[in-house]
Protein backbone atom coordinates (compact mmCIF):
# COMPACT_ATOMS: atom_id res chain seq x y z
CA UNK A 1 0.00 0.00 0.00
CA UNK A 2 3.08 2.14 0.98
CA UNK A 3 4.49 1.81 -2.09
CA UNK A 4 1.56 2.38 -4.48
CA UNK A 5 1.04 5.95 -2.20
CA UNK A 6 4.04 6.41 -3.01
CA UNK A 7 3.86 5.81 -7.17
CA UNK A 8 0.04 7.51 -7.48
CA UNK A 9 2.03 10.43 -6.06
CA UNK A 10 4.96 10.59 -8.24
CA UNK A 11 2.91 10.12 -11.14
CA UNK A 12 0.81 13.44 -9.95
CA UNK A 13 4.10 15.31 -8.99
CA UNK A 14 5.29 14.56 -12.53
CA UNK A 15 2.18 15.36 -14.44
CA UNK A 16 1.92 18.63 -12.52
CA UNK A 17 5.34 19.49 -13.65
CA UNK A 18 4.88 18.38 -17.27
CA UNK A 19 1.51 21.23 -16.97
CA UNK A 20 3.78 23.56 -15.39
CA UNK A 21 6.59 23.57 -17.90
CA UNK A 22 3.93 22.81 -21.17
CA UNK A 23 3.68 26.45 -22.24
CA UNK A 24 6.99 27.66 -21.80
CA UNK A 25 9.31 26.54 -24.50
CA UNK A 26 6.57 28.47 -27.08
CA UNK A 27 6.64 31.21 -24.50
CA UNK A 28 10.77 30.97 -24.52
CA UNK A 29 10.94 30.61 -28.47
CA UNK A 30 9.07 34.19 -28.94
CA UNK A 31 10.88 35.76 -26.29
CA UNK A 32 14.03 35.08 -28.01
CA UNK A 33 13.20 34.96 -31.87
CA UNK A 34 9.57 34.00 -32.47
CA UNK A 35 8.06 37.70 -32.80
CA UNK A 36 10.64 38.63 -35.32
CA UNK A 37 10.64 35.12 -37.27
CA UNK A 38 7.02 35.84 -37.49
CA UNK A 39 6.92 39.40 -38.65
CA UNK A 40 9.44 38.24 -41.02
CA UNK A 41 7.01 35.41 -42.20
CA UNK A 42 4.02 37.11 -42.41
CA UNK A 43 5.85 40.05 -44.58
CA UNK A 44 6.96 37.51 -47.04
CA UNK A 45 3.98 35.41 -47.52
CA UNK A 46 1.24 38.31 -46.60
CA UNK A 47 2.79 40.50 -49.11
CA UNK A 48 0.51 40.95 -52.78
CA UNK A 49 1.97 38.50 -55.35
CA UNK A 50 0.46 37.75 -58.70
CA UNK A 51 -0.59 34.20 -58.85
CA UNK A 52 1.66 31.69 -60.46
CA UNK A 53 0.32 30.85 -63.95
CA UNK A 54 -1.52 26.89 -64.01
CA UNK A 55 -0.14 25.24 -61.29
CA UNK A 56 0.51 21.95 -61.54
CA UNK A 57 -1.05 21.25 -57.87
CA UNK A 58 -4.71 21.85 -57.49
CA UNK A 59 -4.60 21.50 -53.33
CA UNK A 60 -2.10 20.93 -50.96
CA UNK A 61 -2.73 18.93 -48.12
CA UNK A 62 -0.54 18.96 -44.83
CA UNK A 63 -1.33 15.70 -42.30
CA UNK A 64 -0.64 16.55 -38.55
CA UNK A 65 -1.08 13.14 -36.32
CA UNK A 66 -2.23 12.16 -33.08
CA UNK A 67 -0.64 12.84 -29.58
CA UNK A 68 0.81 9.91 -29.71
CA UNK A 69 3.88 10.55 -32.03
CA UNK A 70 7.25 11.90 -31.53
CA UNK A 71 8.63 13.45 -34.84
CA UNK A 72 6.95 14.67 -37.67
CA UNK A 73 8.25 11.74 -39.76
CA UNK A 74 6.77 9.07 -36.97
CA UNK A 75 3.76 8.24 -38.36
CA UNK A 76 2.37 4.81 -37.96
CA UNK A 77 2.05 2.76 -41.05
CA UNK A 78 -1.38 2.61 -40.99
CA UNK A 79 -1.30 6.46 -41.44
CA UNK A 80 1.01 6.54 -44.38
CA UNK A 81 -0.91 3.63 -45.96
CA UNK A 82 -4.29 6.10 -45.88
CA UNK A 83 -2.41 9.34 -47.39
CA UNK A 84 -0.64 7.46 -49.28
CA UNK A 85 -3.69 6.02 -51.20
CA UNK A 86 -5.37 9.48 -51.42
CA UNK A 87 -2.10 11.31 -52.81
CA UNK A 88 -2.85 8.14 -55.55
CA UNK A 89 -6.19 8.45 -55.70
CA UNK A 90 -5.72 12.65 -56.90
CA UNK A 91 -2.50 13.07 -58.38
CA UNK A 92 -3.25 16.95 -58.68
CA UNK A 93 -3.06 17.06 -54.92
CA UNK A 94 0.30 17.21 -52.73
CA UNK A 95 -0.29 15.69 -49.70
CA UNK A 96 2.82 16.55 -46.85
CA UNK A 97 3.27 14.75 -43.51
CA UNK A 98 6.32 16.49 -42.15
CA UNK A 99 5.38 18.59 -39.85
CA UNK A 100 5.62 17.77 -35.64
CA UNK A 101 2.52 19.65 -34.75
CA UNK A 102 3.41 19.79 -30.72
CA UNK A 103 6.07 22.04 -30.99
CA UNK A 104 6.17 25.60 -32.07
CA UNK A 105 9.27 24.93 -33.91
CA UNK A 106 8.95 21.63 -35.17
CA UNK A 107 11.69 20.54 -32.55
CA UNK A 108 10.92 16.82 -32.58
CA UNK A 109 11.06 14.65 -29.01
CA UNK A 110 13.72 13.26 -30.01
CA UNK A 111 15.59 16.50 -30.76
CA UNK A 112 15.86 17.05 -27.20
CA UNK A 113 17.85 17.09 -24.56
CA UNK A 114 15.15 14.43 -23.19
CA UNK A 115 15.65 12.25 -26.02
CA UNK A 116 17.04 9.63 -23.91
CA UNK A 117 13.83 9.29 -22.18
CA UNK A 118 11.37 9.90 -24.96
CA UNK A 119 13.53 7.32 -27.63
CA UNK A 120 13.41 4.58 -25.06
CA UNK A 121 9.71 5.03 -24.34
CA UNK A 122 8.94 4.86 -28.04
CA UNK A 123 10.45 1.74 -27.98
CA UNK A 124 8.92 0.18 -25.35
CA UNK A 125 5.13 1.24 -26.42
CA UNK A 126 6.25 -1.00 -29.79
CA UNK A 127 7.73 -4.22 -27.70
CA UNK A 128 5.19 -3.78 -25.15
CA UNK A 129 1.60 -2.62 -26.42
CA UNK A 130 -0.25 -3.13 -23.04
CA UNK A 131 2.88 -0.84 -21.10
CA UNK A 132 1.48 2.16 -19.49
CA UNK A 133 4.24 4.38 -18.82
CA UNK A 134 4.79 5.25 -22.65
CA UNK A 135 1.53 6.58 -22.63
CA UNK A 136 4.16 9.98 -21.13
CA UNK A 137 4.56 10.63 -24.72
CA UNK A 138 0.76 10.96 -24.97
CA UNK A 139 0.41 13.59 -21.57
CA UNK A 140 3.16 15.32 -22.90
CA UNK A 141 1.59 16.42 -26.17
CA UNK A 142 -1.71 16.54 -24.32
CA UNK A 143 -0.77 19.33 -22.62
CA UNK A 144 0.63 21.00 -25.78
CA UNK A 145 -2.89 20.41 -27.47
CA UNK A 146 -4.19 22.46 -23.98
CA UNK A 147 -1.66 24.82 -24.85
CA UNK A 148 -2.92 25.68 -28.24
CA UNK A 149 -6.14 25.73 -27.33
CA UNK A 150 -5.32 28.37 -24.33
CA UNK A 151 -6.19 31.88 -25.11
CA UNK A 152 -3.36 33.20 -23.21
CA UNK A 153 -0.23 30.95 -24.46
CA UNK A 154 -2.41 29.88 -27.56
CA UNK A 155 -1.42 32.91 -30.47
CA UNK A 156 2.23 32.30 -29.13
CA UNK A 157 2.44 28.66 -29.61
CA UNK A 158 -0.04 28.89 -32.87
CA UNK A 159 2.12 31.36 -34.59
CA UNK A 160 5.15 29.05 -34.55
CA UNK A 161 3.43 26.27 -35.61
CA UNK A 162 1.41 28.36 -39.10
CA UNK A 163 5.30 28.94 -39.42
CA UNK A 164 6.23 25.57 -39.82
CA UNK A 165 3.58 24.81 -41.75
CA UNK A 166 4.48 27.27 -44.02
CA UNK A 167 7.76 25.95 -44.03
CA UNK A 168 6.61 22.74 -45.15
CA UNK A 169 4.59 24.15 -47.83
CA UNK A 170 7.17 25.73 -49.62
CA UNK A 171 9.70 22.80 -49.56
CA UNK A 172 6.80 21.35 -51.29
CA UNK A 173 6.44 23.14 -53.78
CA UNK A 174 4.34 25.71 -52.48
CA UNK A 175 4.64 29.62 -53.20
CA UNK A 176 3.45 32.58 -52.05
CA UNK A 177 0.64 34.16 -53.99
CA UNK A 178 0.33 30.64 -55.77
CA UNK A 179 -3.70 30.75 -55.41
CA UNK A 180 -3.50 27.12 -54.32
CA UNK A 181 -5.48 26.23 -51.60
CA UNK A 182 -4.09 24.33 -48.28
CA UNK A 183 -6.16 22.16 -46.33
CA UNK A 184 -5.39 20.80 -43.29
CA UNK A 185 -5.52 17.37 -41.86
CA UNK A 186 -5.59 16.80 -38.04
CA UNK A 187 -6.36 13.50 -36.49
CA UNK A 188 -7.28 13.60 -32.94
CA UNK A 189 -5.06 16.29 -31.05
CA UNK A 190 -3.96 17.50 -34.82
CA UNK A 191 -7.20 18.90 -35.16
CA UNK A 192 -7.03 21.36 -32.37
CA UNK A 193 -3.32 22.12 -33.82
CA UNK A 194 -4.74 22.84 -37.38
CA UNK A 195 -7.36 24.68 -36.17
CA UNK A 196 -4.74 26.64 -33.89
CA UNK A 197 -2.66 27.70 -36.99
CA UNK A 198 -5.43 28.31 -39.43
CA UNK A 199 -5.58 31.82 -37.88
CA UNK A 200 -1.51 33.11 -38.95
CA UNK A 201 -1.84 31.29 -42.44
CA UNK A 202 -5.67 32.62 -43.26
CA UNK A 203 -4.01 36.40 -42.33
CA UNK A 204 -1.46 35.52 -44.48
CA UNK A 205 -3.96 35.39 -47.70
CA UNK A 206 -4.17 31.42 -47.90
CA UNK A 207 -7.55 29.45 -48.28
CA UNK A 208 -7.25 27.46 -45.57
CA UNK A 209 -10.15 24.66 -44.53
CA UNK A 210 -9.60 22.10 -42.14
CA UNK A 211 -10.46 18.17 -41.59
CA UNK A 212 -10.82 16.41 -38.37
CA UNK A 213 -10.30 12.58 -38.19
CA UNK A 214 -11.23 11.64 -34.68
CA UNK A 215 -10.77 15.41 -33.44
CA UNK A 216 -10.36 17.10 -29.87
CA UNK A 217 -10.71 20.34 -30.10
CA UNK A 218 -11.55 23.44 -28.84
CA UNK A 219 -14.02 27.11 -29.53
CA UNK A 220 -10.31 27.94 -31.38
CA UNK A 221 -10.65 31.38 -33.39
CA UNK A 222 -9.23 29.66 -36.16
CA UNK A 223 -12.80 28.61 -36.83
CA UNK A 224 -13.47 32.09 -37.50
CA UNK A 225 -10.82 32.15 -40.40
CA UNK A 226 -10.95 28.89 -42.34
CA UNK A 227 -13.29 28.48 -45.21
CA UNK A 228 -14.53 24.82 -44.02
CA UNK A 229 -14.09 22.32 -41.27
CA UNK A 230 -14.62 18.55 -41.89
CA UNK A 231 -15.31 16.83 -38.75
CA UNK A 232 -15.39 12.51 -39.47
CA UNK A 233 -16.83 11.01 -36.01
CA UNK A 234 -16.85 7.27 -35.29
CA UNK A 235 -19.28 6.18 -33.70
CA UNK A 236 -17.50 3.95 -31.01
CA UNK A 237 -14.68 6.86 -30.67
CA UNK A 238 -15.07 8.43 -26.96
CA UNK A 239 -12.06 10.39 -26.88
CA UNK A 240 -13.22 12.55 -29.14
CA UNK A 241 -15.83 13.52 -27.17
CA UNK A 242 -13.82 15.21 -24.67
CA UNK A 243 -13.49 18.36 -27.35
CA UNK A 244 -17.32 19.05 -26.78
CA UNK A 245 -17.04 18.20 -22.92
CA UNK A 246 -14.32 20.11 -22.23
CA UNK A 247 -14.26 23.27 -24.04
CA UNK A 248 -17.12 25.63 -23.18
CA UNK A 249 -17.12 27.00 -26.13
CA UNK A 250 -18.77 24.05 -27.69
CA UNK A 251 -21.33 23.33 -25.00
CA UNK A 252 -24.70 24.25 -26.84
CA UNK A 253 -25.38 27.50 -24.80
CA UNK A 254 -22.17 29.32 -25.35
CA UNK A 255 -23.68 30.80 -28.80
CA UNK A 256 -21.15 33.45 -28.93
CA UNK A 257 -18.05 31.75 -29.85
CA UNK A 258 -16.18 30.63 -32.80
CA UNK A 259 -17.59 27.11 -32.78
CA UNK A 260 -21.46 27.91 -32.93
CA UNK A 261 -20.46 31.08 -35.34
CA UNK A 262 -19.41 28.30 -37.68
CA UNK A 263 -21.92 25.92 -37.31
CA UNK A 264 -24.24 28.96 -37.90
CA UNK A 265 -22.47 30.15 -41.28
CA UNK A 266 -22.57 26.33 -42.20
CA UNK A 267 -18.90 26.20 -42.52
CA UNK A 268 -19.25 22.75 -40.43
CA UNK A 269 -19.79 19.27 -41.58
CA UNK A 270 -20.26 16.68 -39.88
CA UNK A 271 -19.41 12.92 -41.39
CA UNK A 272 -19.81 9.47 -40.16
CA UNK A 273 -16.89 8.06 -39.85
CA UNK A 274 -18.54 4.53 -39.04
CA UNK A 275 -18.43 2.04 -36.33
CA UNK A 276 -14.42 3.09 -35.43
CA UNK A 277 -12.78 3.25 -32.21
CA UNK A 278 -10.37 6.16 -31.74
CA UNK A 279 -6.74 4.72 -32.30
CA UNK A 280 -5.31 1.55 -32.64
CA UNK A 281 -7.45 -2.09 -33.92
CA UNK A 282 -10.77 -1.49 -35.24
CA UNK A 283 -9.67 2.71 -35.83
CA UNK A 284 -10.03 5.23 -38.39
CA UNK A 285 -6.82 3.83 -40.33
CA UNK A 286 -7.36 -0.26 -39.99
CA UNK A 287 -6.71 -1.36 -43.13
CA UNK A 288 -7.03 -5.11 -42.31
CA UNK A 289 -10.19 -6.18 -40.38
CA UNK A 290 -13.50 -4.94 -41.42
CA UNK A 291 -15.71 -3.51 -39.03
CA UNK A 292 -19.12 -4.03 -37.72
CA UNK A 293 -20.90 -3.18 -40.38
CA UNK A 294 -18.18 -5.40 -42.77
CA UNK A 295 -16.23 -2.20 -44.00
CA UNK A 296 -12.48 -1.84 -43.89
CA UNK A 297 -12.51 0.96 -41.24
CA UNK A 298 -9.09 2.79 -43.54
CA UNK A 299 -11.38 2.34 -47.00
CA UNK A 300 -13.90 4.18 -45.03
CA UNK A 301 -11.33 7.12 -44.08
CA UNK A 302 -10.06 6.73 -47.75
CA UNK A 303 -13.37 7.56 -49.81
CA UNK A 304 -14.19 10.24 -47.38
CA UNK A 305 -11.03 12.04 -47.63
CA UNK A 306 -11.13 11.92 -51.22
CA UNK A 307 -14.86 13.34 -51.41
CA UNK A 308 -13.17 16.31 -49.45
CA UNK A 309 -10.59 16.84 -51.31
CA UNK A 310 -12.04 16.50 -54.50
CA UNK A 311 -15.22 18.85 -53.33
CA UNK A 312 -17.55 15.50 -53.19
CA UNK A 313 -17.74 16.07 -49.35
CA UNK A 314 -21.11 17.36 -49.23
CA UNK A 315 -22.55 14.12 -50.32
CA UNK A 316 -21.79 12.57 -46.83
CA UNK A 317 -23.19 15.61 -44.66
CA UNK A 318 -25.16 15.01 -41.39
CA UNK A 319 -25.76 17.11 -38.50
CA UNK A 320 -23.79 18.47 -35.74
Amino acid sequence: MTWTIWLLGGALALLVAFALLAPLESLRWWATRGAIETRRTFARVGAPAPPASSPLTDRFVVYLSGVGVVSGDGLSLRERAVLDAVATALPSVRVVADVFPYSAENRSLAQRATRWLWTRLDRLRRVRRESLVPKLINVRNILQVLVSADPRYGPTFNAGLAQQVVRSLERHGWTPGCGVGVTLIGFSGGAQMALGASTLLALMGMRVSVVSVGGVFGDDPGLEHIEHLWDIRGSRDLSRKLGPLAFPGRWPFARGSAWHHALADGRVTVLDGGPVHHDGRGAYFEGRRPGPDGVIPAQRTIRLLTDILGDGGADHHTQP
